[in-house]
C-alpha cells in the first residue's frame, strides 16, 4: 500500500540521515574551572578554542587598577584603559578629553611611544589649546593595521595570533596609579 512505501521509505532516511549525525564526533570544548561548553556548529577546532579563551578571562582576578582614578577593578591592563577611554572613569571625563589625555601620555613615555603611527608632531608652546589627536594614531608594528584607541592595539597584540605579546609592556602601565 501507499502508506508502508512511505513509512519504508522514511525508515531509510531516518536511518541514512539520523545515522550519520550521531556517528559525527562533538567538537565542544569544556571551560575546566566552570565546565561550561564551548562548540560550534562549523566544527571549527580554532574558533572554539578562541571562545574558549576570551571565555578564561571570567576566572581572572580583578587587581589592576585605573591609571587615572585608581579604582582596582580590572582584570587586565587593556581594561583598565578601555575604562578611560570609554570617558566614563570619573578622573578622565568625556570620550574625546580621555583619547587627548591617554595619547598625550603614550606620546610622553619613551617605552609607549612604539605604539603611535607616527612620532607626535611637535606643538608650539603658545598654541593655547591641546594637540590634536590624529584619527588612527596607533598601529601594530608587526602587522602594519592602525587602531583609532589603544585599547585595541593592546587586545590585539595580546589576542592576536602572530602578533601576541607586546600589549600591556609596551604601554608603560602594569596596572599602577600614575
Amino acid at each position: 500500500s501507499l502508506l508502508q512505501e512511505i513509512l519504508r521509505k522514511m525508515s531509510h532516511y531516518r536511518t541514512e540521515y539520523w545515522g550519520e549525525l550521531r556517528m559525527q564526533q562533538s567538537t565542544a570544548i569544556y571551560c575546566p574551572q566552570c565546565d561550561k561548553m564551548f562548540d560550534h556548529p562549523s566544527g571549527n577546532r580554532n574558533h572554539i578554542q578562541n571562545m574558549l579563551k576570551m571565555h578564561m578571562q571570567v576566572h581572572e582576578p580583578r587587581t589592576v587598577s585605573c591609571p587615572v582614578c585608581g579604582d582596582q577593578r580590572f582584570r587586565s591592563t587593556t581594561n583598565a584603559v578601555q575604562h578611560v577611554e570609554s570617558g566614563s572613569c570619573r578622573g578622565c571625563k568625556g570620550k574625546e578629553n580621555a583619547r587627548q589625555q591617554i595619547y598625550k601620555f603614550i606620546s610622553n613615555k619613551q617605552e609607549s611611544r612604539g605604539l603611535l603611527a607616527e612620532a607626535p608632531a611637535l606643538e608650539w608652546g603658545g598654541s593655547g589649546g591641546p594637540g590634536v589627536v590624529p584619527d588612527m594614531p596607533y598601529k601594530c608594528h608587526q602587522c602594519g593595521r592602525r587602531y583609532k584607541q589603544v585599547s585595541a592595539l593592546m587586545q590585539h597584540q595580546q589576542h592576536g595570533g602572530r602578533c601576541a605579546g607586546g600589549g600591556q609592556a609596551a604601554l608603560g602601565y602594569g596596572g599602577r596609579r600614575y
